[in-house]
């Protein structure tokens, strides 16, 4: 397929990145497990996928010492700790609640940047968390009107979807300080010991029951390769664009739980969920103007 600029060609890789990524939370509902036997299974799974993908790219098994590198390990405990209250959010909370919150990510990136690569945080920056956080304090509110959600515990869902936004977010800073990095390598460790640590809590003899076809499309199909693609595109494409197609995990996420589960957010959650896309893709449309 020829492309009218790499610029395309890369949001076509991005898009379709995105687009493979929207229904894994309704995997990990379909799959029934509880929280410990989801973190083993998806753990292990994408880490197995990622880390050999990496040793088949010559670029990446170069560099693939820099892994284990004082950075690198860092951003394996960084990755696995936003696995880890991803995976507690969506087992105690609503879909919605957990994506509005995940849609956050770039924002605390921005924050993250100013502390650690001393870059200045831009007022549209500001503004726009300010509107997310608006957003979220009412799809907050609202929660307990959600129908059909397996748990719903709003504390432990809003505060384990913000914490997997700001892990995600200091994720992607740590990466760029360090780009010769392997970053499926260290995706693939971070994975792995989310893995072993949910192995630790796992009754092995409940360790097969549950949906294990429904949680291996999520660790051995979505997982990686959506990471893959989403990766690969930033070759061509601003990550502002990148951040952009990934609100359609925000908005097609739930959609897909609601159709097959019928997991239903009131209409505050909803109102809450389109100020927080609105409020991020203004902010990221500005960004590629800038």
């Amino acid at each position: 397929m020829k492309f009218k600029s790499e610029n395309a060609k890369g949001i076509l890789i991005a898009f379709l990145g995105a687009l493979l990524l929207t229904p894994d939370t309704l995997f990990m509902r379909l799959s029934e497990m509880d929280i410990w036997t989801m973190l083993f299974w998806r753990g292990f799974q994408m880490g197995i996928i990622l880390i050999l993908i990496t040793v088949c790219i010559d670029e990446y098994r170069k560099n693939f010492g820099l892994i284990f590198s004082k950075i690198g390990i860092y951003i394996i405990f960084v990755q696995a700790t936003g696995s880890f209250f991803f995976t507690v959010g969506i087992a105690n909370s609503s879909v919605a609640l957990i994506l509005f919150c995940i849609a956050t990510g770039p924002l605390f990136a921005s924050f993250f940047s100013f502390l650690i690569l001393k870059e200045n945080i831009s007022k549209p920056t500001i503004i726009t968390s300010l509107f997310a956080i608006i957003g979220i304090i009412l799809a907050v509110s609202d929660s307990n009107k959600v129908i059909n959600s397996p748990q719903n515990d709003i504390f432990i869902g809003t505060i384990s979807g913000l914490l997997a936004a700001a892990t995600l977010g200091l994720y992607f800073v740590l990466l760029r300080s360090k780009p010769k990095i392997p970053v499926f390598g260290t995706t693939g460790f971070g994975a792995l010991l989310t893995g072993i640590f949910g192995l630790f809590f796992i009754d092995l003899n409940n360790i097969f029951i549950g949906n294990l076809v429904a949680i291996s499309v999520s660790g051995l199909i979505i997982l990686p390769f959506s990471f893959a693609a989403l990766t690969y595109a930033t070759r061509y494409t601003i990550a502002a664009n990148i951040s952009l197609l990934m609100l359609l995990e925000t908005i097609l996420g739930p959609v897909w739980v609601w159709f097959f589960l019928k997991e239903t957010p009131g209409i505050q959650m909803v109102m809450g969920g389109i100020i927080v896309i609105f409020s991020l893709g203004i902010y990221f449309l500005k960004l590629q103007k800038d």
